[in-house]
């Protein structure tokens, strides 16, 4: 399964297989950050994240290269969902993703003394790396989340388009040079050599942004295979989603910030709300509701899309701003159409 230097997965997919195949169309934001602390750890450039790479640099702190610990060539973390999020919790050091990649440090004799002590499970090693993600997030990831959020969407919606032109087959054949695919088997250019199967679960495919290049996480329920979402400069988002202190004060950090969401994002629906956020649907649609109760959003159904925009109310809050300093204007509509 060695072709020279290139390294193959390879997959053999069935009729039923491909039906359960898709595309992510969201963000998986604690890859994401994952995958921000590899980029570093590799000192390696890659031109479409070299403005990312200076702009992450710029704000880098020395004594948080403690981070680095935990990658390797073949191994990176995939535990740090919660502090990914935009209202972040703590890592669970007990977590399987947690324990299982300290094992892999483990097994292949890359175990630093911070990382044995995060293995050991002791509450100051736990303590700082939480520290330090916290802060790699700020500067790596939260400047960066609506562009990132647009360059998964857009390779999605690409991989839509290809579906409903050419079928399942056009999908595989263009998701990325390192991805092919011969009508039977699915050969995935990676670091390692391996013949794997589905055995049932679903495959899904993971556009990432902060990707170089093609990784194979194969778990208990599903198989994902990231792949690099764009090849286009990854930026600072034109103007970030982070609410006025004031707003946080009368609101609360989540619901502020699904406010600020649903002001700069006409229409928003609650699947995306939910992913701006970093929280699971239900928490989305708990917050709009209480929102839309305290007159700061309006909500329409459309089919089984619940669609939200600010109101009057809500947008000064956002801005700011009272009637007295604002133009006048019509109450905010939102009309299904």
């Amino acid at each position: 399964m060695t072709r020279g230097d290139v390294r193959l997965i390879q997959l053999g997919l069935s009729t039923d297989d491909l039906e359960r195949l898709r595309v992510a169309d969201a963000p998986d934001f604690g890859y994401e950050l994952a995958l921000g602390g590899a980029q570093l750890a590799d000192r390696t450039a890659n031109r479409h994240l070299a403005a990312w790479r200076l702009e992450v640099a710029r704000g880098w702190n020395p004594n948080h290269s403690r981070l680095f610990d935990l990658y390797t060539s073949l191994y990176i973390p995939a535990f740090f969902d919660q502090v990914a999020h935009v209202t972040p919790s703590g890592i669970d050091p007990e977590s399987p993703p947690a324990t299982a990649h300290l094992r892999d440090l483990a097994r292949s004799g890359a175990l630093t003394p911070f990382t044995r002590a995060l293995a050991d499970g002791h509450s100051g090693a736990m303590s700082a790396l939480n520290h330090i993600l916290t802060s790699f997030r700020t500067t790596a990831l939260d400047p960066y989340r609506r562009r990132i959020t647009s360059a998964v969407a857009t390779a999605s919606a690409k991989a839509g388009v290809r579906a409903a032109i050419g079928g399942i087959d056009d999908v595989l054949s263009s998701l990325h040079p390192s991805i092919r695919w011969d009508g039977r088997r699915l050969r995935l250019n990676t670091l390692v050599d391996a013949a794997e199967s589905l055995e049932g679960r679903p495959l899904i495919f993971q556009p990432t942004a902060l990707a170089t290049r093609i990784m194979f996480d194969p778990l208990a329920d599903s198989v994902t295979v990231t792949y690099p979402a764009t090849t286009g400069a990854i930026t600072r988002d034109p103007e970030l989603q982070v609410p006025a202190q004031a707003l946080v004060s009368l609101l609360g950090a989540t619901r502020a910030a699904a406010l600020v969401a649903v002001a700069r994002t006409p229409a928003l629906t609650t699947g995306r709300l939910a992913t701006t956020l970093g929280v699971s649907a239900a928490a989305a649609s708990r917050h709009a509701s209480v929102l839309r109760e305290s007159g700061l959003i309006a909500t329409v159904r459309n089919g089984q899309t619940v669609h939200h925009a600010p109101t009057r109310l809500g947008m000064d809050l956002v801005h700011g701003s009272t009637a007295d300093n604002r133009p006048e204007r019509g109450p905010e509509r939102l009309s299904a159409p």
